[in-house]
């Protein structure tokens, strides 16, 4: 993956489905922020904080006593990161263009180091490791929402054309250099380094009759589709097929959509 861009692009159509994915999954987020003992005053790390939403979330809860640092690739998504912490009158929200899989820096004395969907697109987790050793505090504690098995992403019980998008896509992030199902491996890891592992726990997905967990999947599918095509990982016609899949399943009151499982791990760094 290049330095300055994602394999699921940046461009507004990209940026829409991720400003309604956050609104979706910001419950989890607060719940797991709210497990970490996150407070008024932290110091706290976004990684891979895209446009800042989860930035700004956290900037608010720990107030101007506190401080957060968002590390983002993107010049695109840095630059919109800092015109929405302005706009918001956020100054100890600081965002800085790093790419986690190349960059050195060397942060010290955070509280706490959050990521959603990072750690899958990294083509070595080391220096994501390497930074979460240096930058948190004895004890400080990392939070991430990561991928335990995207196999599960499908829509039943009529969705094969959905299927095959599944495993498609999926070779796409493999090829790209990145681990769908991340979270497999990194409590190990992170265990490996010294890590107190304090809790695992699944996150799954589940959408019926075009409510707003069936819509972002749905707009996945058709947003990411555009992309496998491209790649000649996928044809127009299987998109036709797979459009048809979920226009039926609106209507089908037994049809359902199940997403690609989450692992949230919440892990204390060594003390």
């Amino acid at each position: 993956m290049a330095a300055d861009t994602y394999i699921l692009g940046t461009d507004a159509q990209e940026r829409e489905r991720l400003r309604r994915q956050h609104e979706l999954w910001l419950p989890s987020a607060r719940s797991a922020w709210h497990r970490a003992g996150l407070r008024d005053g932290w110091r706290v790390l976004d990684l891979g904080a895209g446009a800042g939403d989860c930035s700004l979330e956290l900037a608010r809860v720990v107030g101007p006593r506190g401080r957060v640092l968002a590390l983002e690739q993107s010049p695109a998504y840095v630059e919109e990161a800092r015109a929405a912490a302005g706009g918001e009158q956020l100054p100890w929200l600081e965002v800085r263009r790093h790419d986690l899989a190349s960059d050195s820096l060397a942060p010290t004395g955070f509280d706490l180091a959050w990521c959603r969907w990072l750690a899958m697109f990294l083509p070595v987790l080391d220096p994501l490791l390497d930074l979460l050793s240096r930058s948190l505090r004895p004890g400080g504690r990392f939070v991430a929402h990561e991928y335990v098995h995207w196999e599960t992403f499908a829509l039943h019980p009529h969705g094969d054309a959905i299927g095959r998008f599944a495993e498609a896509a999926m070779a796409s992030f493999r090829a790209a250099g990145g681990d769908p199902n991340v979270n497999r491996r990194l409590p190990a890891l992170l265990a490996e380094r010294g890590f107190c592992i304090d809790g695992l726990q699944p996150l799954p997905v589940l959408g019926r009759a075009g409510d707003p967990w069936a819509q972002w999947l749905e707009r996945f599918v058709r947003i990411y589709g555009r992309e496998l095509i491209r790649q000649g990982r996928w044809s127009e016609e299987q998109a036709a097929r797979a459009e048809a899949e979920m226009s039926a399943a609106r209507s089908a009151p037994g049809s359902y959509w199940v997403g690609p499982t989450v692992l949230e791990v919440q892990a204390s760094a060594p003390a």
